[in-house]
């Protein structure tokens, strides 16, 4: 039976956090051989592998001891420099395609998994989950005036996650973020909440997408520029999407 440990890499994770991590979770099974407790092997899941920092020559230290295991079935202890080898113990690992704060990992360590992968959704199969999802709601409970919101709010959710994705990329100062299909669903389980009572016409279903949006998105950014970067694009977007200006949707915005 496995149990499972996770590990979350980033750019600021070190060798010595990671084998320190996971150095406490072993036992001593006999002299030199380390593992988990009796009766049970750790199946290891790595997040974010490629996130940590490389060296002036390219290595990623914490990586690099991932690999020694896979190649030598061990590491040493940093203080009494004895080889300690670790049985029953089995790794998973998940990562980005590089770029903005994710690294190329190398091949050393990678030929030693098998590859599952996920290409991404085209942006028509997208808008025609979330245009199902959305219409069913409208439909169902709410005002037949609001039916005609759908499409162009699908559309602008779609153009919001899409800019964000692209623009706001991952750095060692900004390793959170992250942005993937659940945000989407977030913004869109949040509007699926609307109060039939309270939704009297199309500007409000757009000012509550507006404040889902805001809580996805805009509670994650942690600079000024970046949130006024924000409040442009959600302006623009709102009044190309919905034909309406920002002002009158949110009037004290």
């Amino acid at each position: 039976e496995f149990t499972p440990v996770f590990i979350n890499f980033s750019a600021q994770t070190t060798a010595n956090q990671t084998q320190d991590l996971l150095d406490s979770k072993l036992e001593k099974r006999r002299k030199g051989i380390f593992a988990p407790p009796a009766g049970k092997r750790f199946s290891i899941m790595v997040d974010d592998v490629n996130m940590p920092k490389r060296e002036e020559y390219g290595a990623q230290p914490p990586v690099e001891l991932l690999r020694q295991w896979m190649d030598q079935q061990g590491w040493y202890d940093r203080k009494t420099l004895e080889f300690r080898k670790i049985i029953d113990i089995a790794f998973v690992g998940c990562m980005g395609p590089p770029g903005g704060g994710r690294q190329v990992v190398t091949n050393r360590f990678l030929r030693h998994f098998n590859f599952i992968a996920f290409p991404e959704l085209q942006q028509d199969s997208v808008a025609t989950i979330l245009r199902t999802i959305l219409n069913t709601f409208v439909s169902a409970f709410l005002p037949p005036a609001l039916q005609g919101t759908v499409d162009p709010m699908v559309n602008a959710t779609i153009d919001i996650y899409s800019t964000i994705l692209r623009e706001l990329l991952p750095t060692p100062a900004k390793s959170h973020y992250t942005f993937n299909l659940r945000d989407m669903a977030s913004v869109m389980q949040g509007c699926l909440s609307a109060d039939p009572k309270e939704m009297m016409g199309p500007k409000d279903l757009v000012a509550l997408w507006i404040h889902e949006n805001e809580r996805v998105y805009s509670d994650r950014l942690v600079s000024t520029e970046d949130k006024s970067w924000y409040d442009a694009l959600v302006r623009r977007v709102v009044g190309e999407r919905f034909q309406t200006p920002y002002e009158e949707v949110v009037p004290d915005g």
